[in-house]
């Protein structure tokens, strides 16, 4: 966004979690992450800022959920007010704008398309990459108004496809859940559900040979490469081209292969 584009925008070290893995698994309490959010919005404004970007789906249910009570509960934003000025001397200002930073690739896709070096089509063939989109449940079932298309027909990552010269992939189970689910894979005893999730998706991709897959949403990158992994070693079964598993990238990852960045320093080697 700034380099490539000249959009003025900052990664702020000094933000923090949004606590959300801790709030949806019944660690901490709701008042604790609104407290923490209110931080981050006076993060935010100390920098001179007042439109708000996060990366992370889960903090994008987050900070929307927060929002909506204090606008539905105003005494209790007037709580969260006092807590942050009793526990940091902070103060804030409500975004102006709250955006998922695939709404910001999405929103700039063709001015990505324009610089890209490469599309993705296959060089040999010339035919279009056959992409599986995997959009984070907490960017689209939280709130659906709120993400690009909404639930069922979600454009932020299909949008990105089409634009950059894949052809989408859509199957059964399109819109099932990675299988992360927080508690699932907490208790170590549950990440049975977790794996289980994943394998259902992978089994119903899998006739339609996909490429690759892109999804939005941190978690759902790792857990789909991770169990396709434990897949592998459990009943040597792989779901991709030539004995290997269906490559899984972020759509920042992506954006950043067809600019021409260099894997090793977006990364990719620890997938």
């Amino acid at each position: 966004m700034r380099d490539e584009l000249g959009k003025d925008i900052i990664d702020d070290a000094l933000q923090t979690s949004c606590t959300g893995i801790a709030y949806h698994s019944g660690i901490i309490p709701f008042e604790t992450t609104m407290t923490v959010v209110a931080r981050q919005f006076a993060l935010m404004n100390e920098a001179g800022y007042e439109n708000f970007v996060c990366s992370c789906v889960t903090s994008f249910g987050i900070y929307i959920e927060v929002l909506e009570t204090w606008k539905h509960f105003p005494e209790k934003e007037k709580e969260i007010r006092e807590m942050l000025k009793r526990a940091t001397g902070k103060t804030f200002e409500i975004p102006k704008n709250l955006v998922h930073a695939s709404d910001l690739i999405y929103k700039f896709r063709k001015d990505i398309a324009v610089k890209a070096d490469i599309r993705l089509i296959n060089q040999h063939s010339g035919e279009p990459l056959n992409v599986v989109d995997h959009v984070g449940c907490h960017y689209a079932k939280i709130f659906p108004e709120k993400g690009v298309g909404g639930a069922e027909f979600p454009q932020v990552l299909a949008g990105l496809i089409d634009e950059w010269g894949g052809s989408q992939i859509d199957y059964p189970e399109r819109r099932h859940c990675c299988g992360f689910g927080f508690r699932q894979y907490l208790l170590k005893s549950n990440r049975g559900y977790s794996l289980s999730n994943s394998k259902k998706k992978f089994d119903s991709m899998q006739p339609y040979h996909p490429d690759l897959i892109i999804a939005n949403c941190p978690g759902c990158t790792f857990f789909l490469d991770r169990w396709q992994y434990v897949i592998a070693e459990m009943e040597n079964k792989t779901y991709g081209q030539n004995g290997y598993g269906i490559p899984v990238l972020s759509y920042e990852e992506l954006a950043g292969l067809l600019l021409g960045y260099d894997p090793w320093d977006m990364g990719l080697q620890l997938h």
